[in-house]
């Protein structure tokens, strides 16, 4: 149903101002409806849609590399550049206390429950890409 439901969205979302034509099967769109009353019914709820948010963090002192959402859901980081990255969930990240340390070419996907802060800090230059989705 999801799926059904993202596709039409996607198809309409082509549609700009000014007069447009819509082909539609109304068969389609019942058994659309007929999917959606049922999945109401079942407390099923349609996926919210996503939006990937990218940034770069290049700090040598404790910084913030995502602040809390509780309408993220995922993070990925990825060091792009030579120096180390020390990742913290929850608090600011030193060389010494981190939850993860990325070497240059490292990939850390964050949980994907987790929605507090995430802290960073590079040992020497270097540039990190984060990716939120929420």
């Amino acid at each position: 149903m999801g799926r059904q439901l993202n596709q039409i969205l996607s198809d309409l979302s082509t549609i700009t101002s000014g007069t447009s034509v819509i082909n539609v099967n109304l068969t389609d769109i019942e058994a659309l409806l007929t999917t959606l009353q049922a999945d109401v019914a079942d407390g099923i709820k349609p996926q919210p849609s996503t939006v990937a948010i990218q940034s770069e963090f290049t700090s040598t002192t404790s910084g913030t590399i995502a602040t809390s959402s509780t309408g993220r859901l995922g993070c990925t980081i990825f060091n792009t550049g030579p120096g180390n990255l020390h990742i913290s969930l929850g608090t600011t990240a030193s060389t010494s206390a981190f939850t993860a340390r990325l070497s240059s070419g490292d990939y850390y996907e964050v949980p994907s429950n987790y929605t507090g802060l995430i802290g960073g800090i590079f040992a020497t230059a270097g540039t990190a890409r984060v990716t939120q989705i929420s």
